[in-house]
Formats: C-alpha cells, sequence, structure tokens
C-alpha cells in the first residue's frame, strides 16, 4: 500500500503535531507499506530551503516542496498537486485541519480517486492564545470552508471535545469521525516517589501557554512551601526574561533550562512533585502523558485536550485560570502525600493505556479497512 501523509511541518522541526505523524509513518513503513511525507521546507521559524529536498528517514521518503507563501506555522505551495500526481498515492492522510494543504488535497480527492483521511489535531484554540489576525482567519475557514470536511472519507479526532466540535459547530456527520488519542512512549523506569519540591514546565515559553498565570501562582505557593522551586524547560518565545525578572522581585525559587533532550526530560519529570501545564486551551497536552508515565501528577486548568490527557482527580488537580486558586492545587500536591500518591498512581495507569505500541495499529486498522 502506497500511503502519503502531508503535514505543516516534520523531522527535524520538534513538536506535537510532528512527533505523531513521525510515529505513524515509521510504524507503518516498518510493517511493509511504501510511506511518503509531503512537507515544507522551513523550520517552525522561517529557515525557508535550509532542508534536503529529499531524503529518507527510517524508511520514510520525505519530500519538502518550496512554500510561496508562509506565516506562524502555515504555507502555501502551488507544487503539491503536480507531486501527488507524480506519486499516485491509495491513501492520503491530511494534518491539521485549515492548513492550505487540507483544501488543496480535497480537489485532488475528486480527481484522483484516492481514500483521504484528515487527521485534525483539534485546532480549536481561544483568541487570547492566537491573537485577532489568526483568529479572525480560523473563524472565516470555519464558517465559510467547513463544507470541505465533507470531502474527506474519514477524520480523526483527538478527543470526545474535538469530536463534538467538528460534529456540532462544523456539521460533519457523526459516523465519518473517529476518535484516535495521540500516544506515549512506554517508559519502563522505577517510578520514583521521593521527589524534591519541584514543580515543571516543559514546553514553549509563549503566551498561549498561559505561563504568566503560573509565575504568579507560584509567588502564593512559596509562602506556603519554603522550598519550592519552579523549572521550565523548551524554546523561549520572547517571554522568559520577563517571567525571570518577575521571580527574581518576588523572591521566587526559578531556574530556566532552554531547551533539553529526552535524557533530559526524563529526569526532570522523574524529580518533579509537580507537572504544571497552565494553557487555557490544549488540542491534546501531549506532555501531560510524558509527566503521567513517569507517575508525575498534574495541575490544569481551562477546557480542551488537557481533560482527557491527565483527567481531573484521576491523573491531575484542576481548577479555575485564576493565580491564588492554581497556586492552591499546586500546594495541594507538593503538601498532602496520600493525594499525590492516589494522583500519581492515576496518572502512571492512564498513560500506561495511551502508549504508542496499543495506538499505531488503530491506524493500520483503519488504512486496511
Amino acid at each position: 500500500m502506497r500511503i502519503t501523509h502531508v503535514t505543516p511541518l516534520y523531522t527535524p522541526v520538534i513538536g506535537g503535531v510532528e512527533d505523531v505523524v513521525k510515529h505513524i509513518t515509521e510504524h507503518m513503513a516498518s510493517r511493509g507499506h511504501e510511506v511518503y511525507v509531503i512537507t515544507y521546507n522551513r523550520l517552525r521559524t522561517g529557515a525557508i530551503g535550509t532542508l534536503p529536498r529529499e531524503e529518507e528517514v527510517n524508511g520514510v521518503h520525505i519530500i519538502r516542496l518550496k512554500p510561496t507563501i508562509t506565516w506562524s506555522h502555515g504555507s502555501y505551495s502551488p507544487e503539491l498537486p503536480n507531486v501527488m500526481r507524480s506519486l499516485k498515492p491509495d491513501i492520503v492522510h491530511v494534518h491539521v485541519w485549515r492548513h492550505p494543504h487540507v483544501f488543496q488535497i480535497a480537489k485532488l480527492r475528486r480527481e484522483m480517486k484516492f481514500k483521504a483521511i484528515l487527521h485534525g489535531h483539534a485546532p480549536f484554540h481561544k483568541l487570547n492564545q492566537l491573537g485577532p489576525i489568526t483568529w479572525t482567519y480560523h473563524r472565516l475557514v470555519d464558517n465559510t470552508l467547513k463544507g470541505v470536511l465533507r470531502n474527506y472519507d474519514t477524520y480523526i479526532a483527538l478527543t470526545n471535545h474535538e469530536k463534538e466540535i467538528v460534529t456540532k459547530k462544523l456539521g460533519l456527520s457523526e459516523d465519518k469521525v473517529i476518535i484516535v488519542p495521540n500516544g506515549i512512549e512506554e517508559d519502563r523506569c522505577k517510578p520514583n516517589n521521593e521527589r524534591d519540591d519541584t514543580v515543571l514546565y516543559l514546553g514553549r515559553i509563549s503566551r498561549a501557554k498561559n505561563v504568566q498565570l503560573l509565575i504568579k501562582a507560584m509567588n502564593i505557593v512559596k509562602d506556603e512551601v519554603k522550598d519550592a522551586e519552579l523549572i521550565m524547560a523548551g524554546p523561549d518565545e520572547g517571554l522568559i526574561n520577563q517571567l525571570i525578572n518577575y521571580a527574581d522581585r518576588h523572591g521566587i525559587k526559578m531556574k530556566y533550562l532552554g531547551v533539553v533532550d529526552e535524557e533530559q526530560k526524563h529526569e526532570l519529570y522523574l524529580r518533579s512533585r509537580v507537572y504544571a501545564l497552565p494553557s487555557t486551551y490544549e488540542p491534546f497536552g501531549i506532555t501531560l502523558l510524558e509527566a503521567g508515565i513517569h507517575a508525575t501528577p498534574s495541575t490544569i486548568t481551562g477546557n480542551g485536550g488537557q481533560l482527557h490527557a491527565a483527567p481531573p482527580e484521576k491523573a491531575s488537580l484542576w481548577t479555575e485560570p485564576k493565580p491564588e486558586k492554581y497556586a492552591k492545587t499546586i500546594t495541594q500536591l507538593l503538601t498532602d502525600d496520600e493525594l499525590w500518591k492516589k494522583l500519581s498512581q492515576g496518572a502512571y495507569e492512564h498513560a500506561k493505556n495511551l502508549t504508542w505500541n496499543k495506538i499505531l495499529p488503530l491506524y493500520e486498522r483503519l488504512y486496511t479497512e
């Protein structure tokens, strides 16, 4: 079977969607299928044309198109139709709703008669996460081009929350939607119950992640737990100096580690008592699963995929996005040993049910059917 994935970005770019596409494509290649990835020759922040046009990585054939228009994480290339015609795929698996290639592939499907899957990845962020221009574009597409969804044979939703949005708000028939959550690598380390009073945040240091809520909450936590320390790791999007200055002024123990590798992430999850994800909306929240597989409970807020990646009262504590309330959940996990043990075990059991070795066969079954 010849399977083609079309995705905004791909390895060596690091990110949640990229990780999902990499796992699916490499699994299908290992199963003997002919697998292509069509993406764009750019990094997340520019650097257009710096990657090889074509290469093979772990059995996956990668074709990077030259983008003629780029914005944020989006790209458009008029090369896509001709490359698709040359590949003649049996199945096309398209990633991320609203990107231009979603509409290009929908048109090509009518011409080429391949089976088409749209993997939406739940990009339904709030206005304060996106800014007015991107948010307006999203509303425009959802209101005027949602009919394109019907041109796909199947829509993959990450959660029931996403399924509800695409069926009730975008009008897609329920029988076209299947739910396949993101997965996590199984971690065979021995869970560590001896933790520091460390609160960990791992991800983009950006306003979209609502990290200001976390630093304000830590200003309250420090008065309740004298040894509490905040560790932040991930790429900075122009905000980290502001957070460091705030921490210095208020006497908050804080370290920023920059971008960390997989081994460092593993160590951070194991030593931290609390994983904090202050986003008011997450498409899924893969770091919550990463924390869970290390038996680290989380504190979350808002709504979206985070409620499914770390179910409240099982793997996390949920509260409203207010500093004093968010601080209370962090303090509870730092000081209440019985509560911590309960949620630690729950987080581990939940994450163990979403390992890639359980998730990936679902895609192979879908392709075969």
